[in-house]
């Protein structure tokens, strides 16, 4: 009986141990809309709600340059003003203490997180928390303003550089992978092209938006799709830009790609791709030009954050979509991005 019982203690200590330290990475639950928080950043370092209120303006500040989330926490990449290395965990300035064997200044494209480790891009760095994972030939490579994504421990670097025959001086789309440069597929004729934004899930999948030579493109796991637009390339001159990839997103299977097309009278559209499908933003709001700054899933609904100029008044006016509806307008900001809480 002592045996007996002995044994039984004994397993069920076993059990409070495996239970004590099993570890899953944490897995935030979807808000319903009315308990949600959407916080809108400025290049200059101001951060506001989705009802137009002041949340905070980031200290150290002289630039900023992507807001994310995990949980109730937000996380923001920037420059510091006195040229330290580090970023802003809901609105206070934390410095990583890393190792440079250079004396360059240093500035954050992009910003990511997994787990409990955070992901700076700082070229021709990654850090991750104060690790530094170097490039591979970054020499010549410029990186997208919001460049970096990663996904359960795969991280991804995107933006644009000269290939080994430089002779044309083209740029071409570049991706790191785990910091390993690759050069993105593009039609045969194709000369020039250029990686804006993307986004990353299920560790090994990747949706990656940008241009190839006049036109929007998209590219699904590495394979490159020319998005249409609303006006035929024969009412341009040669070599004009119609249109480019800035901001993707994916919701329920359909890829959502955000960026801005151009009309005959060279004034530029705030633009959705639906799978593809070209749809204009725009508020009534007088404007000059206009243009989609980044696109977000969360749940079942699609947020957008849209920026509209008037060039003749210098005003201008930021808009926060829902699932194609205004829920805040902002006056003159210059939106850096946002995220949902």
């Amino acid at each position: 009986m002592k045996h007996f019982l002995f044994y039984h203690l004994l397993a069920f200590c076993a059990l409070l141990l495996s239970v004590s330290c099993s570890h899953e990475e944490p897995v935030n639950p979807i808000k319903p809309v009315d308990e949600r928080t959407v916080l809108v950043l400025t290049h200059e370092g101001d951060i506001f709600d989705q009802y137009g209120n002041s949340v905070t303006h980031l200290p150290y500040c002289v630039f900023a340059a992507e807001i994310i989330s995990d949980g109730d926490d937000y996380f923001v990449s920037g420059n510091h003003s006195k040229g330290r290395v580090g970023y802003w965990k809901n609105g206070k300035w934390n410095t990583l203490h890393v190792d440079f064997i250079d004396d360059v200044d240093h500035w954050t494209y992009g910003i990511g997180k997994w787990d409990y480790y955070l992901y700076l891009l700082d070229v021709p760095n990654v850090l991750k928390n104060s690790g530094i994972f170097p490039l591979e030939d970054f020499h010549d490579f410029i990186p997208a303003t919001h460049a970096l994504a990663v996904s359960e421990g795969k991280c991804y670097v995107i933006g644009y550089g000269f290939g080994d025959d430089n002779a044309d001086g083209h740029y071409l789309p570049v991706l790191y992978t785990n910091y390993k440069k690759e050069f993105l597929p593009m039609p045969g004729a194709a000369t020039t092209g250029e990686c804006h934004a993307i986004y990353a899930y299920d560790r090994d999948h990747t949706i990656i938006g940008g241009f190839i030579e006049d036109l929007p493109a998209v590219w699904v796991d590495k394979e490159y799709d020319i998005y249409p637009v609303s006006y035929p390339r024969e009412q341009f001159d040669s070599g004009y830009l119609l249109g480019s990839v800035e901001s993707v997103t994916k919701c329920n299977d359909h890829i959502y790609a955000a960026g801005f097309e151009y009309d005959y009278d060279n004034k530029s559209f705030a633009t959705l791709w639906t799978d593809g499908v070209p749809e204009h933003f725009m508020s009534g709001w007088e404007c000059t030009s206009s243009h989609a700054v980044e696109v977000h899933s969360y749940g079942d609904d699609v947020y957008l954050l849209t920026y509209e100029y008037n060039n003749d008044t210098d005003k201008s006016r930021t808009h926060l979509w829902m699932n194609g509806k205004i829920i805040m307008s902002y006056a003159d900001i210059s939106p850096a991005g946002f995220t949902v809480l």
